[in-house]
């Protein structure tokens, strides 16, 4: 869990004011950080956002940039963020506004992601794990997600580690769950 001023659910927090906002002058939002899993998809989608970044989310995909290695056996892709260091001295600096300054300040990390294999799995996947999300929360539409938050058809809610554990598959000695 992050710091009282960072983590997921303030970036949930800031994702819902920023649109709350943005919804009164017809300006759509995207939710950039954090995207890792479609439930993630479907928080940011509900909190107001008109779509999402997926930069991490698809970096271990084949067709993204980034060379396989191996690490504890398992197939990972190197991941580097655009606000890295390594990528602002590619060139990627610019993007920050930062291409003149002599001292960088990283707003990226560079690191090493698991293999998701071809998007053209991954996408489909996601795309309908999206949709039963929104079947879950009620919502037909990402306009009926908006309006059931709008209207305060749908609470949402904060959850302690201990009740996220909780919550969670306990009591197993092994399981698997495969994604597709």
């Amino acid at each position: 869990m992050g710091s009282p001023t960072s983590g997921p659910s303030c970036r949930a927090t800031a994702v819902y004011k920023v649109s709350s906002y943005a919804k009164d002058h017809d300006v759509p939002v995207i939710a950039d950080g954090g995207i890792s899993n479609s439930g993630h998809i479907v928080k940011a989608l509900t909190l107001g956002a008109s779509t999402v970044m997926m930069g991490s989310f698809l970096a271990g995909s084949l067709e993204a940039p980034g060379v396989y290695e191996y690490k504890d056996g398992r197939p990972v892709k190197k991941y580097r963020g655009t606000g890295s260091l390594e990528a602002m001295t590619k060139g990627s600096d610019a993007r920050y506004l930062g291409d003149t300054l002599k001292l960088k300040v990283a707003q990226g990390v560079v690191g090493a992601v698991a293999d998701k294999g071809s998007v053209l799995r991954l996408i489909p996947y996601t795309m309908q794990a999206v949709k039963q999300g929104f079947q879950d929360l009620g919502a037909s539409s990402l306009k009926s997600a908006h309006d059931l938050l709008r209207s305060e058809t749908l609470r949402l809610e904060v959850r302690t580690g201990a009740a996220q554990v909780e919550g969670g598959i306990h009591g197993l000695v092994s399981y698997e769950k495969k994604a597709f």
